[in-house]
C-alpha cells in the first residue's frame, strides 16, 4: 500500500510541473527522440546522452501545460514508416508525429481522467487500443479504443465478464489470432481488502471476432507464482508478439523466463555470465524488445561523462540454451458440461470398442480396424505416413510437402511452422501409444543441402509401418 501511495504522490506532483520537452522511444528505429516544446527543436539519440539536432518541428494544437513532466510517452508505429502515434501515460492524450514533415499534432479531445496509468497499448487494424491500468486509487479492466473520426476514446462492452483487473501482468495483442492475452494481473482498490494488492493467477484470452473472454486456465508455473517482490526479487515483462519475456532478479543473479503461450511452455535461462548490468529499469528506453531481440542498457561513468553500454540478446537463441521448466497454465477441467460430454463420449466410444475387440481379437481384422479407425489415426495422418513410407529411401519429405498435405500454404511462415510442429508432435504421440516408440518422425538435414531439413521415419518404425500398410 505504501508503494501505491508513493506512486500517487509522485503522479500528483508531476501534474503541477510543466515539462519543457516531449520525449519518446521508437523501438523500430531504436532511437530516443525529444522535442523542446518552447523552442520547437527536434533531436534524436542512440544512447540518451549524446543528442543530434534534426531540425525545427512544427507544433499544432500543442499546449505545454498538457504535457506532464515525468509521464512516459508510448510510441506506436504504424504501417506508414514516417508516421507514429504518441500516447501519454495516465492521460491517453494522443499525439501524431511525422518524421518526414516534422509535424507534431495533438489529435484527440480527451478529457483527462487519470485511470489508465501503465495500461497496455497497441494498434489493431489501424485503431489504437488501451487496456486496463491503474488510477484513481484502483486498478481496472477497461478495454478502450480511440475513435479517430470523433477524436476521443470509447469503451468496448463485452458479451461476458472480463478479468477483474488487467494491470502489470502478462498482457499482449496477438495479431495472428486477432486476440488479446492476459494473466498474472495485480488487483487493488482502496475500498476493498484494506487496500492490499492481490494476484489473479488466471490466464485469459479475449477474441475480437466474437467479443468474448475465455479463461484458458490457471497459472501453475512455480517460477511465476513464487516471485516474492517483498524479498528483494523484481520482475519486468516484455511481449514481442510470440513470447512473453520476463526478467526476474534477486541479489545473486538474473533469470530470463521465456513463455510460449501458444504451446503453453515455459523456459528458464540463468544469466550466469551477468550479461545484464542494470537493475530492473524504470524507463522504457533502458530496456525494450524489438522483434526477436532484447536490448538492455547500462549507464556508467567514464571520467567526466556518463556513457551507456548496450547488450543485445536474441530470444530464439537464448530459448535453445534455456531449460524447459513446464507449463504456464493448467486448463480448467471442472466445467460440468465438459465432464458430462466427456462421459457420454466414453460410453459411446468404449462400448463399441470392447465389442469389436472381443469379436476380432483373434484375427488380423481387429488390428486393421484399430490402425485405420478415427480413434487412432485420422485421414491426414495416414496420408502423412504413406508419404513418409513412399519417400523414405529418398530422404523423407520436405516442409513444403507437409504444407501441401495440411493445406496451409496460405498461412504466414510463422503460422506454418507452428502448425507443422503441432501436427508432427501429435502424430509422434499417437505412434508412441501404438508402438511404444519415441520420436517416430524425425527432422534431419537434407542430403543435398544441409540448410534444409526434411522429415523422415526412424528406420525401426519405418519397417513396422511399412508392413502394416502392406498387410492392410
Amino acid at each position: 500500500m505504501k508503494i501505491v501511495i508513493i506512486y500517487c504522490n509522485l503522479l500528483l506532483f508531476s501534474f503541477s510541473v510543466k515539462a519543457q520537452s516531449l520525449r519518446w522511444l521508437d523501438t523500430e528505429k531504436k532511437r530516443v527522440y525529444r522535442i523542446d516544446i518552447q523552442k520547437s527543436v527536434l533531436e534524436k539519440s542512440s544512447n540518451s546522452f549524446e543528442w543530434q539536432e534534426i531540425g525545427k518541428a512544427e507544433l499544432k494544437n500543442i499546449q505545454e501545460k498538457d504535457i506532464l513532466a515525468g509521464n512516459e510517452i508510448i510510441c506506436l508505429n504504424t504501417d506508414d514508416k514516417n508516421l507514429v502515434y504518441l500516447l501519454m501515460n495516465c492521460t491517453n492524450q494522443v499525439y501524431q508525429f511525422n518524421y518526414k514533415t516534422l509535424l507534431l499534432e495533438r489529435i484527440d479531445k480527451t478529457y483527462f481522467g487519470g485511470f489508465n496509468c501503465q495500461s497496455n497499448k497497441f494498434i489493431r487494424k489501424n485503431t489504437i487500443y488501451s487496456v486496463g491500468g491503474y488510477g484513481l486509487f484502483r486498478t481496472n479492466n477497461l478495454f478502450v479504443y480511440y475513435q479517430a473520426k470523433r477524436n476521443e476514446w470509447d469503451a468496448i462492452n463485452f458479451s461476458n465478464d472480463a478479468p477483474k483487473s488487467i494491470y502489470k501482468g502478462l498482457s499482449g495483442y496477438v495479431k495472428k489470432s486477432d486476440s488479446f492475452l492476459t494473466g498474472l494481473n495485480f488487483y487493488v482498490s482502496d475500498s476493498e481488502n484494506s487496500g492490499n494488492l492481490t494476484l489473479d493467477y488466471g490466464f485469459y484470452e479475449y477474441k475480437f471476432k466474437d467479443n468474448t473472454w475465455y479463461k484458458l486456465g490457471e497459472i501453475v508455473q512455480p517460477l511465476l507464482r513464487n516471485i516474492d517482490e517483498s524479498d528483494g526479487q523484481v520482475r519486468y515483462f516484455h511481449w514481442n508478439g510470440k513470447y512473453f519475456i520476463i526478467r526476474v532478479g534477486d541479489k545473486r543473479f538474473y533469470n530470463l523466463i521465456i513463455i510460449d503461450p501458444f504451446l503453453n511452455e515455459v523456459y528458464q535461462w540463468i544469466d550466469s555470465k551477468r550479461l545484464f548490468h542494470i537493475e530492473i529499469p524504470d524507463k522504457l528506453e533502458d530496456e525494450f524488445v524489438r522483434e526477436d531481440s532484447l536490448f538492455s542498457y547500462k549507464v556508467f561513468n567514464t571520467g567526466n561523462r556518463n556513457e551507456r553500454q548496450k547488450i543485445a540478446i536474441y530470444i530464439e537463441e537464448i530459448k535453445k540454451q534455456a531449460k524447459y521448466v513446464g507449463k504456464l497454465y493448467e486448463a480448467d477441467n471442472n466445467d460440468f458440461w465438459l465432464i458430462l460430454i466427456a462421459a457420454v463420449a466414453v460410453i459411446v466410444l468404449i462400448i463399441p470398442f470392447l465389442f469389436i475387440k472381443n469379436k476380432y481379437f483373434k484375427n488380423k481384422s481387429f488390428k486393421k480396424y484399430i490402425f485405420f479407425s478415427s480413434n487412432s489415426l485420422n485421414k491426414v495422418e495416414i496420408k502423412m505416413i504413406e508419404a513418409l513410407i513412399k519417400n523414405h529411401e529418398k530422404g523423407g519429405i520436405s516442409s513444403e510437402q507437409i504444407n501441401d498435405l495440411l493445406e496451409i500454404n496460405d498461412k504466414n511462415i510463422d503460422n506454418q511452422r507452428k502448425l507443422r510442429h503441432e501436427f508432427i508432435k501429435s502424430l509422434n504421440l499417437k505412434l508412441k501409444m501404438m508402438y511404444n516408440f519415441e520420436n517416430s518422425v524425425e527432422r534431419n538435414p537434407s542430403r543435398t543441402d544441409k540448410r534444409i531439413f526434411n522429415y523422415q521415419l526412424n528406420e525401426e518404425i519405418f519397417k513396422k509401418l511399412k508392413k502394416e500398410f502392406q498387410d492392410n
